[in-house]
């Protein structure tokens, strides 16, 4: 007896801490409804297993309602999904990634002591652009896919609609974007 309730307090225990975890998800509004739905009405589907339109796009809304993250999209065409979707976020992450330098640009300071002109001048721009550089292709590896949808076009291509999000690092908040 001693260890049934021993089994019941532990799934309890469980079931708490991962409540927390399936609350957190954005839930369905009705603009996200409204917008599922229209987007239906255009053919858009996403895979099964994944999410569904009307979860991903709560999700969309979410993000790109959020300060806290950066959120940017690409369409792609192509004769395959798999290969719409490579080249689908590829181009979404290029674009986080100008994002991301402009938000680093923005935050980094260069020393008034390498400003005197000349060479010290250019060696503080290229030290600035590699810092840059080096600092979004690191931050890129936290990128993730908040809403993807495809359709077949009549041509009998594949269309893919790629929305990949990335929080900002807590040094860049508060930058002005």
């Amino acid at each position: 007896m001693k260890s049934k309730k021993m089994r019941i307090m532990m799934v309890l225990l469980m079931t708490a801490f991962l409540m927390p975890a399936s609350w957190a998800q954005s839930t369905v509004t009705k603009e996200a409804k409204k917008q599922a739905k229209a987007f239906k009405k255009e053919g858009w589907t996403v895979n099964k297993g994944d999410k569904t339109l009307e979860e991903q796009v709560a999700d969309f809304l979410y993000y790109t309602n959020h300060t806290g993250y950066i959120v940017e999209s690409a369409t792609q065409k192509s004769k395959t999904y798999h290969s719409g979707l490579t080249s689908a976020s590829a181009r979404a992450n290029g674009a986080i990634v100008r994002r991301m330098n402009t938000l680093i640009a923005s935050v980094t300071t260069v020393s008034q002591t390498n400003l005197q002109g000349g060479d010290g001048e250019t060696e503080s721009k290229v030290a600035l652009e590699g810092r840059i550089k080096s600092l979004s292709l690191e931050t890129l590896k936290s990128v993730f896919p908040v809403l993807v949808m495809s359709r077949e076009l009549p041509d009998g291509t594949c269309e893919v609609q790629v929305h990949q999000a990335i929080a900002i690092p807590e040094e860049l908040k508060g930058s002005g974007d």
